[in-house]
């Protein structure tokens, strides 16, 4: 019998009294004390193995959570050296990222300064070819005053001539520059004299003109516009000659001239 049971039988022996009973003996009542005491080992010992049950549940489930808290720690622990890798990582890549922005700030610097000096060359260079140089002449009074056919006006008196290209000798201008002239012819003849006059570039007629009047002196002015390359030349001659073909010219402003400009090129 367990150490429990003689525990309680020694507990009853010594508080068990004579029953009050008549007609129950001393054996009956001994056999129900035993008896009781019998199930309340039972029931002590389904209580003991329900306990060692849940005991044993609690120890699983203890030993569970401890391996799940270990399980989690390291999780966390691998966590927190992600962490740190990433930190570093991107600390890296930032100075990375800084080393590669100063670097592409400085190309693009140079980049741009290069740019700029050859935008300003292209400029120059543009500008240079641009600017319009300086090419005028004016001229006057014919070396002589009858006119015959095909006859070259030559005016004696240059009053200017940058660039050169008018020639009192030949009475023809030559272009310096290619570009675009202006051409001007200024022509008077006294009464009753004719004049037929042209601007002639290499010998194709840009623009004639006729003059006379029976009883006054007459002037007119002609204008012609053409492209010239470099080297062609422009002049001024006589259609038709004779007896009453003159010109004349009368200082100050009555002048039988021929000029011209370079206004673009």
């Amino acid at each position: 019998m367990s150490g429990i049971l003689q525990l309680l039988l020694l507990v009853s022996a010594t508080v068990a009294s004579e029953p009050s009973c008549p007609a129950c003996s001393k054996y009956d009542y001994e056999e129900k004390v035993l008896e009781r005491i019998i199930r309340m080992e039972f029931a002590f010992e389904k209580v003991l193995k329900e306990n060692k049950a849940v005991s044993k549940t609690v120890e699983q489930d203890l030993t569970r959570i401890k391996e799940e808290n270990e399980r989690l720690h390291a999780t966390v622990d691998a966590l927190k050296d992600q962490h740190e890798r990433a930190e570093r990582r991107l600390v890296s890549l930032m100075g990375e990222v800084e080393r590669n922005q100063s670097s592409t700030l400085e190309r693009i610097v140079s980049d741009s300064n290069t740019t700029l000096e050859q935008t300003i060359a292209a400029f120059n260079g543009k500008k240079d070819q641009m600017a319009i140089p300086l090419v005028y002449f004016h001229a006057h009074s014919p070396q002589t005053s009858s006119l015959s056919t095909g006859e070259v006006i030559v005016y004696k008196i240059v009053e200017t001539n940058q660039g050169n290209g008018y020639s009192s000798t030949t009475g023809k201008f030559t272009a310096p520059v290619r570009g675009l002239y202006l051409f001007l012819m200024h022509t008077c003849t006294p009464s009753n004299n004719y004049a037929f006059l042209q601007i002639v570039k290499e010998g194709s007629v840009l623009i004639a003109t006729a003059h006379f009047d029976k009883d006054y002196l007459t002037c007119s002015s002609s204008q012609a516009i053409i492209q010239l390359k470099a080297g062609e030349t422009v002049w001024v001659q006589s259609s038709d000659g004779g007896s009453n073909r003159r010109l004349y010219e009368d200082h100050p402003y009555r002048w039988t001239s021929f000029g011209g400009v370079l206004i673009h090129n």
